[in-house]
């Protein structure tokens, strides 16, 4: 899901002459449908900008506007907005919100912002009407240019009208954030009649099946997926699996796995099935054959390692720590993997370096400050043959002091 949102908008700030290198995209589990951009560089995006649109003109088509916000530099004025409004309740809600998905918490990649949403929708609305007729005329530009359909937009934001229309004193979401007029459909309609049409992505479709699926009580899975396509069976695999329905769950994904082996994410998907039914080697099977097809994902390292320290076998130990290595290198706000680290050191008898995966999985999750100063001072004299750890023990006692201070 990251994956394929992330590709979509490198291309649009590509288009856009922007940085995307710096871009990173954020899912919030939050089933309206929205999406916002924060500090230039970070999209944050609803499950429900997933869940409520049907094909990736209408989701691209909505980054394609707030990437027309960052082009703009509307984003730079709701920054300052939300600055003046700092000693009201609501911006310590969302930015501790903000905080904890900058971290990376959570195991499937999506951030909860606990409470608060309403309030930090109200703030969003702070957009002015030509900021937003700016942003749709840039955004007609960059769809054109990034290969979608500009349809796309058009219609989600009929989409969005409509529910309006029929919700009188629940406006959506994203109409709150973003004000629709009349002025601002027409100008969209006219850009989508000499657009091509929209077009269905058997991938946007996979996604949207499992997300659906592992947010949505089984019923309504049942409700809306009720085919034999792939995201059919996809999405009943998860709800047999959250009802423990386990011979089932399993036959389905054997059954996706016979159409598409060469798919990471449907072992990933037996393997997690395998996992928390107790099957550990069977779940390793499956996670290695996830992993082989593709290796530079951290997730799917990361539930391997996992389940390689299940077994408590040396071996398998020192492989799960060279996955743990692998992730925190490169996905360093990954607090879990510093977790695993911690406990992986810990059974293999390093104790000093557990000690320093515990301080780094401490101060990425925000917890006791207090027992990161109690382990720094042995932490520091173990590791002080190491440079590069022992440097970031120092920075990492000096910010914690200057904090104190403060």
């Amino acid at each position: 899901m990251e994956q394929y949102a992330l590709t979509g908008v490198k291309k649009l700030f590509q288009n856009a002459e922007l940085n995307a290198d710096a871009v990173q995209v954020v899912f919030l589990n939050d089933l309206s449908l929205n999406a916002f951009v924060a500090g230039g560089s970070v999209v944050y995006i609803h499950a429900g900008l997933i869940t409520q649109t049907d094909n990736p003109d209408e989701f691209f088509g909505v980054l394609a506007h707030e990437t027309g916000h960052v082009v703009g530099g509307h984003t730079i004025r709701l920054v300052n907005e939300m600055e003046k409004a700092q000693t009201t309740a609501f911006i310590t809600t969302l930015l501790g919100g903000v905080a904890a998905v900058a971290s990376g918490r959570g195991d499937v990649g999506i951030a909860i912002m606990l409470g608060g949403m309403g309030s930090a929708n109200s703030l969003l609305s702070s957009y002015r009407q030509t900021e937003e007729n700016g942003a749709d005329s840039i955004a007609v530009d960059l769809a054109k240019k990034s290969g979608f359909s500009v349809k796309g937009l058009y219609d989600v934001m009929k989409k969005i009208e409509k529910e309006e229309r029929l919700r009188i004193d629940n406006v959506p979401t994203y109409l709150r954030s973003h004000p629709l007029t009349r002025d601002r459909l027409n100008f969209l309609e006219n850009a989508a009649k000499t657009a091509g049409p929209v077009k269905e992505d058997e991938e946007f479709n996979m996604i949207k099946a499992k997300l659906y699926a592992f947010l949505k009580p089984p019923a309504e899975t049942r409700v809306v997926y009720k085919g034999n396509s792939l995201p059919d069976i996809y999405a009943n695999a998860i709800a047999d699996f959250k009802e423990t329905k386990i011979k089932e769950t399993l036959e389905k994904t054997n059954q996706l796995i016979a159409v598409q082996p060469e798919n990471p994410y449907f072992y990933e998907l037996k393997g997690q099935i395998l996992f928390e039914t107790g099957q550990i080697n069977e779940s390793i099977k499956a996670y290695k054959q996830a992993y082989q097809l593709l290796p530079d994902a951290s997730l799917i390292r990361l539930a391997l390692a996992q389940a390689l320290l299940e077994t408590e076998d040396p071996e398998n130990r020192k492989q799960a720590i060279d996955h743990l290595l692998y992730i925190t290198a490169r996905d360093k706000y990954l607090p879990d993997a510093w977790y695993f680290l911690y406990i992986a050191y810990g059974q293999d008898g390093q104790f000093s370096l557990a000690d320093y995966a515990k301080i780094e999985y401490l101060l990425l999750t925000g917890k006791n400050n207090e027992e990161i100063k109690k382990l720094l001072p042995k932490t520091k004299k173990s590791l002080e043959k190491d440079p590069v750890k022992s440097l970031r023990l120092s920075d990492i006692e000096d910010s914690l002091n200057e904090k104190q201070s403060h």
